[in-house]
């Protein structure tokens, strides 16, 4: 009987070990892919940002036209994997895609992110964020949304580890 009881003992010890081991490692390799210097896929560019940079709308759905009044930008206050600063101009009439996938038009290699997540989109009330029914969830302000919301100025929106804040211009 303390045969079984020593042998119970040493799996459990050996699968206590190697959950340490996991955590320890994933723990390193996310420090580290934080370490990485960042790249962006894609991004569009605010007037006034850089010399003779001419703004350009998210890829799918531009259409000019006068929703908002004006061009609305997502500011990177934090993130993974974007440079902070980095700026993403959608103007009237314009929709983009943040998500996981490579083909997003915001695409966020983040492992909290779902492969598509959220959905910014300029409608004629203003900026509105839309939830995809990510895993976990987008939230404004610190708080989970349900479906879509409109936006205000100064909204911080967090979509996994990333934060964009709202701005009009």
């Amino acid at each position: 009987m303390l045969e079984i009881v020593l042998l119970a003992g040493k799996f459990i010890f050996l699968i206590v070990l190697y959950l340490f081991i996991f955590k320890v490692v994933r723990s390193t390799t996310r420090e580290l892919r934080m370490a990485a210097p960042a790249t962006v896929r894609q991004q569009w560019p605010v007037p006034g940002d850089a010399p003779g940079a001419e703004p350009r709308s998210a890829p799918a759905g531009a259409a000019p036209g006068s929703a908002g009044g004006g061009m609305w930008t997502l500011l990177i206050l934090k993130s993974p994997t974007i440079p902070v600063g980095a700026a993403y101009a959608l103007q009237p009439g314009a929709h983009a895609m943040a998500g996981r996938s490579s083909d997003m038009d915001i695409s966020l290699d983040d492992t909290f992110v779902s492969s598509k997540h959220a959905l910014f989109e300029v409608t004629p009330d203003g900026l509105q964020v839309e939830d995809l029914r990510s895993t976990n969830g987008t939230q404004v302000n610190g708080t989970d949304i349900e479906g879509s919301m409109l936006l205000q100025p100064g909204d911080r929106v967090a979509v996994g580890d990333t934060i964009f804040q709202v701005e009009m211009r």
